[in-house]
């Protein structure tokens, strides 16, 4: 199967919203957790309170995230690689989901301190990154989709040399 159909490559409505909904709730307590680590004028017990939350709902997050890299690992991303579509982006956002599972083990399990700052930041900074790659990634899933190529041939003759085949 060299090129598999479209919708094969395409998540499913439910697939989608899920993911969708458990990165936006992965950003959200992570930037809350680094709001109330890092920016909070005086720690008190509602702040505490919060942090500890939004850590608990984050590390809950990252369970579910895990499970649905791997569903996405063996229909969405297997098929849109054998259809030569959008790897590079595709590559690069599954890379920032390892560095993020890495640096999350780290800063559970590291023992140094000195490699628990540095798991930390780069977490963070990996963590805001990732709904910029998402939305790229999207973007660029939308451009490569064979029925936009065919109807940008179909108004632009000569532009692209796309075939589809149904």
């Amino acid at each position: 199967m060299r090129h598999p159909r479209p919708d094969l490559i395409r998540l499913k409505r439910f697939y989608r919203y899920s993911l969708y909904a458990v990165l936006a709730l992965l950003f959200l307590s992570g930037g809350a957790w680094a709001y109330w680590n890092y920016l909070a004028a005086s720690p008190g017990d509602f702040e505490a309170s919060s942090k500890a939350w939004a850590m608990k709902i984050h590390g809950a997050a990252a369970t579910a995230i895990l499970v649905l890299i791997g569903m996405l690992l063996t229909a969405h991303v297997r098929f849109a690689w054998r259809a030569g579509r959008n790897r590079a982006n595709g590559s690069l956002f599954l890379t920032a989901f390892a560095v993020l599972a890495v640096t999350g083990y780290a800063l559970y399990y590291a023992g140094s301190e000195s490699l628990r700052a540095w798991a930390s930041w780069i977490h963070l900074a990996v963590g805001l990154v990732l709904p910029i790659l998402l939305l790229i990634h999207i973007l660029l899933g939308k451009r490569t989709r064979p029925e936009v190529r065919a109807q940008r041939s179909h108004h632009f003759p000569g532009k692209t040399g796309a075939r589809v085949s149904q």
